[in-house]
């Protein structure tokens, strides 16, 4: 370090408008803090430091964001599960139309009707939860790395999956118990699976 007026008479130099200081890793904000002073004593409010981020705090924030990525990964992922579920449940219940009005006139109520199929739309979302779960750890196991799972969202998986499940056949399942036999029967739906 030199004094500005004996780099402007030796080499020709202006006064400095910006200066460059590298730091070991992690010594940056104790740097920062007390540059100014050094440089300038009697005038240290005057001069703009600019330091890089913490490296703990840049760590968290990126953390923080890719958390919220994967939330939102997350959301997409039930919404399409959900639409997947709904729609395997309703091609579920066109293909077994002959059965619902055989059962229907049977005896059956459209209370079991609707249950038969909320307890396949149930299940699915649940075996699905499920199998992302043991995915993880299987995933983690194959590449020799160790799985961390929050075990309460490990436990909550499955619930939600259930849940989701229960939501997305709601709608196939109030449409098979709203069939009637008659009309069920006289499809013919059933007698081409059944000769």
């Amino acid at each position: 370090m030199l004094p500005y007026t004996t780099a402007a008479d030796r080499l020709a130099a202006g006064a400095p408008t910006k200066v460059l200081i590298r730091t070991d890793l992690g010594a940056a904000s104790l740097i920062a803090r007390q540059a100014p002073i050094a440089l300038s004593p009697n005038g240290h409010d005057s001069l703009q430091v600019l330091a890089p981020p913490d490296p703990a705090s840049l760590r968290g924030g990126v953390e923080h964001d890719i958390n919220g990525l994967f939330v939102v990964l997350g959301l997409v992922s039930l919404v399409v599960g959900a639409i997947g579920i709904a729609d395997v449940t309703l091609v579920t219940v066109l293909e077994r139309v002959g059965e619902i009005g055989l059962r229907r006139s049977l005896g059956a109520r459209r209370r079991h009707i609707a249950a038969q199929f909320l307890v396949v739309s149930v299940t699915v979302g649940l075996l699905g939860s499920s199998a992302g779960i043991i995915a993880v750890v299987v995933v983690s196991a194959v590449n020799g790395w160790t799985p961390v799972l929050d075990l309460s969202l490990a436990a909550g998986a499955p619930v939600t999956g259930a849940l989701v499940g229960l939501l997305a056949g709601l709608y196939p399942a109030m449409r098979a118990a709203r069939m009637e036999p008659v009309e069920t029967l006289r499809s013919g739906t059933w007698g081409a699976r059944w000769p």
